[in-house]
């Protein structure tokens, strides 16, 4: 009786959409890829996430079995709440350690793929103390704690910005193949695309977005002037609000004609063909996702993110010619009226924007993949050619 080899990787990634969806792109590649393993080998891929990220919700949507820990960030805000979360974090850092290593014992993974969050770490280090090769992927320009911490001992680095490499200062090999994103976000039909939304067919439409978590100051000051951009622009407004901040703008446009209010979206591929223009933020996972579908953008970076890196990702498609940047220490300036004034009914200029999107060779998510299927068959078989 022949018995297969099992290959069991395991994948962690989560907080937000930003580490969760490039995640399970990554996987989904390698699952497509099975047929290229060993004819005597079967692939497992298991999801390690955290009970209090996007992954809570939506990692039953996926058909890898998965494992939601304890674990969750340091909070820096000062509150009883908060004060309550960091005096929990060594007991939930114990706990998720202990599951962590367990899931890995029994799984007995030949890999460990990680593209960071605060639920990376654990499952990382694990990967690294048991000699797992670990392989990180870097969305950003500046690079989280996570990798920066996990480089250390790590099988390679796949990263989006060259910026990232005067960051690692670890002796690790590091590979540019951009940043992996959902295989179903392809263009469709605009004015499909726009039924499918419940959109008007024939009216320019904004979109709007703040990632996966909303962005609560953007939210704020659009809601205080997009009565009058609808009016002045005869315009239509999708907006994607976050669930934070989805009860505070219902009540004010739940019932406006002309603007689609949602405190999430499924279908991204809709709502990204619907739009002429898009506002939103400069998370890595936005940026690949704008590229891919090519729509002109404003792009209002995250004041906070560690080392400006929101800034520097959005840098790269304003120095292209098909983004425009926003700071929100700007905002009592009104800047977003300037561009909205060049832009909005602008057919060409929307044009020669997005004509200025770079032609995307290569699907990261596949280029990971291959690249980690060529090291663990030369790791296991000592080639590369072994079926």
């Amino acid at each position: 009786m022949n018995s297969k080899k099992q290959f069991n990787i395991i994948i962690t990634g989560g907080g937000t959409g930003g580490h969760f969806y490039p995640i399970l792109a990554i996987a989904d590649a390698i699952k497509e890829r099975e047929s290229q393993l060993p004819k005597d080998v079967s692939l497992g891929i298991h999801y390690i996430g955290s009970r209090f990220g996007i992954e809570e919700r939506k990692a039953h949507e996926y058909e890898y079995p998965y494992t939601l820990v304890p674990i969750k960030g340091f909070s820096r805000y000062r509150s009883f709440e908060s004060l309550i979360q960091n005096l929990l974090l060594p007991s939930r850092i114990l706990r998720t350690w202990l599951i962590t290593r367990k899931l890995f014992k029994n799984l007995k993974p030949v890999a460990c793929i990680a593209t960071g969050g605060y639920v990376s770490m654990m499952p990382g280090m694990v990967a690294n103390k048991m000699s797992v090769p670990l392989f990180l992927q870097e969305q950003n320009a500046y690079p989280g704690m996570t990798t920066k911490r996990l480089s250390q001992g790590a099988k390679e680095l796949f990263f989006a910005y060259d910026a990232v490499k005067k960051y690692i200062k670890h002796d690790i090999s590091m590979k540019k193949l951009g940043n992996p994103i959902r295989s179903n976000i392809i263009p469709k039909n605009k004015i499909e695309a726009r039924k499918a939304m419940g959109l008007d067919p024939d009216k320019f439409t904004l979109f709007i977005f703040g990632g996966s978590q909303g962005a609560l100051n953007i939210n704020r000051h659009i809601a205080e002037r997009a009565a009058s951009w609808i009016q002045k622009y005869n315009i239509q407004i999708l907006w994607q609000s976050g669930t934070h901040s989805f009860n505070m703008l219902n009540k004010e446009f739940g019932t406006h004609n002309n603007i689609k209010l949602l405190p999430f979206i499924n279908d991204m591929s809709s709502a990204y063909s619907s739009a002429d223009l898009i506002i939103a933020r400069a998370g890595a996972l936005s940026l690949a996702e704008i590229e891919r579908m090519q729509i002109p953008s404003i792009l209002i970076p995250l004041p906070t993110a560690a080392g400006n890196h929101q800034f520097y990702n959005a840098k790269a498609l304003e120095e292209l010619g098909c983004a425009v940047i926003v700071e929100e220490k700007d905002f009592p300036q009104s800047p977003l009226m300037k561009h909205l004034n060049n832009l909005v009914n602008n057919p060409v200029k929307l044009q020669q924007m997005q004509d200025s999107f770079p032609v995307v060779k290569e699907d990261a998510a596949e280029a990971i993949a291959d690249r980690i299927i060529e090291i663990l068959m030369t790791q296991q078989y000592g080639s590369t050619n072994a079926r």
